[in-house]
């Protein structure tokens, strides 16, 4: 069935999904609604519970918002691809989709089934949804940057040096590998790899886009937006305003007998503190779906789970822990608009990452689980900042050790997998063989986020390889793509990342 096209009103826009027969929508949907709402029978969308339709209008609107107004794309692109129904989310909501996208406003609302949300564009903060005063949204704007060409070579500036590629890199494999990662294959559902960039020994040698996208296009990265949070918590140490042995300023945990004021810092970044989570973004009562999706205060949901276990003794992965950390960062800062230009002012901008932001959440703390954005090259200089041990121009920004310490496995990490807010390729000490890239070199570290999103950092090859897309359950052979890559660039890496 065609899609109808956007009916515009002054800067208003409306749009509705395709509608699919009540019969259709019945038979894809409702194995959906039991599954997420743990209703004992199927029934029709129609009685989707008031709380669950809130949050796939609040996903439907946050994600369309930032991708109108940070990304600079269509609504129609939003709903091919964010909103295709490949995953049991998507698959609920689009047959009941409307979009309303106010361009004076700088606003998006989506309508499912009579509950409609807001999303609203902040200068410089990107977008959030609105729980309250859209006035006082706005007035947390940061004043816009000058951007302008920086005709240095690239990571410091935009300068791309016309050279042939290095000795020793097989160009024809380079590219054809890069080609592949956006072919879709038969059985699998699309790939829709939006963009790829690869740095060997700092220097850009390959990037590639998908139609539509280009290298000023600002992409999500979901929870590769957690490594930013790692960088912004090693520098506010750095300022001597936060330390690893410190208690934490977490006003849920003040009662003298409460068990959680023994956590640090490291239990938090590491994921190991043995608060409550469910992580899972299908499951009826997932946490992280309470808290991006319904939550004003995310932290706050965070902060108020209980103890499951000791701290330091299980590997418990938590958008949750990230936001918290960005709560306690904020505590380390006399107002408001200190804290939310720090991660430009003391990250970004001093790397060049001149798209980048981090989205704060209603009560403007940053969501630092999961809405930072930036281009493909600035993902691609956040890497190369990290193989430089948090060095740039020669000036060291990260307290020294930092990037080690992050790239060393959590001891109770099952597949020595995890560091501090940081994925790893290590394997653990009693079986080292079982790690997550087992024919790739073992020190290799990376960024990975939702919808596959990665930056992955080759330390002994001196390589950064970025992917962004919108992949819905495993349509991309990351494992498979970076091997191609790496014996295009290093093939002796893989001769002994077997043994």
């Amino acid at each position: 069935m065609s899609q109808r096209a956007p009916v515009a009103t002054s800067s208003l826009a409306r749009f509705t999904a395709p509608s699919w027969s009540l019969l259709l929508t019945v038979a894809v949907c409702a194995p959906v609604v039991d599954r997420l709402a743990a209703q004992d029978e199927a029934k029709p969308a129609a009685s989707i519970p008031a709380e669950l339709k809130e949050v796939v209008a609040a996903y439907a609107a946050k994600v369309a918002a930032s991708a109108v107004f940070v990304s600079g794309r269509t609504i129609e692109s939003v709903l091919a691809e964010e909103m295709a129904p490949d995953a049991p989310l998507q698959a609920m909501v689009r047959p009941f989709l409307e979009y309303e996208v106010d361009r004076d406003q700088r606003t998006v609302t989506a309508k499912v089934l009579g509950t409609e949300v807001t999303a609203a564009y902040v200068e410089g903060l990107g977008c959030t949804l609105v729980r309250g005063d859209l006035t006082a949204l706005r007035a947390r704007a940061l004043p816009p940057i000058a951007r302008a060409m920086d005709p240095r070579p690239w990571p410091l500036g935009d300068g791309l040096a016309n050279l042939p590629l290095p000795a020793g890199i097989d160009g024809k494999a380079l590219d054809q590998a890069i080609a592949d990662a956006f072919v879709d294959r038969d059985g699998r559902v699309k790939a829709h790899t939006r963009a790829i960039v690869i740095a060997h020994r700092g220097r850009l040698i390959a990037e590639r886009y998908a139609p539509s996208y280009d290298a000023y296009s600002v992409l999500p990265g979901w929870s590769m937006s957690k490594s930013l949070v790692n960088a912004l918590i090693g520098l506010r140490i750095g300022d001597g305003k936060l330390a690893l042995d410190r208690e934490l300023p977490v006003p849920e945990w003040s009662a003298p007998d409460d068990p959680r004021r023994q956590l640090r810092l490291m239990d938090l970044l590491r994921m190991e503190s043995g608060l409550d989570w469910s992580e899972d973004y299908e499951a009826a009562g997932s946490l992280a779906l309470r808290m991006l999706f319904l939550e004003s205060d995310y932290a706050a949901l965070a902060a108020s789970q209980p103890l499951v276990r000791a701290p330091r003794e299980e590997h418990r992965y938590s958008s949750g822990t990230t936001n918290l950390l960005c709560r306690i960062l904020r505590t380390t800062f006399d107002d408001e608009r200190s804290y939310l230009a720090y991660a430009r002012d003391r990250l970004f901008l001093p790397l060049g990452m001149t798209s980048a932001l981090l989205e704060p959440d209603p009560s403007g703390v940053f969501v630092g689980s999961s809405f930072g954005f930036a281009t493909a090259r600035d993902w691609a200089r956040f890497g190369q900042f990290y193989l430089q041990d948090g060095v740039v121009d020669g000036k060291r920004l990260l307290p020294e050790g930092w990037v080690a310490m992050a790239r060393t496995p959590s001891v109770v990490s099952p597949r020595g997998d995890y560091g501090a807010h940081l994925w790893l390729n290590a394997g653990s000490e009693k079986e080292p063989d079982k790690r997550p890239f087992n024919r790739l070199p073992r020190d290799l570290f990376y960024l990975s986020g939702y919808e596959g999103q990665y930056v992955v950092c080759f330390p002994s090859q001196d390589l950064v390889v970025v992917r962004l897309g919108c992949t819905k359950r495993g349509g991309f052979d990351l494992h498979g793509f970076l091997q191609h890559v790496l014996q295009a660039c290093s093939p002796d890496s893989l001769d002994g990342a077997r043994k």
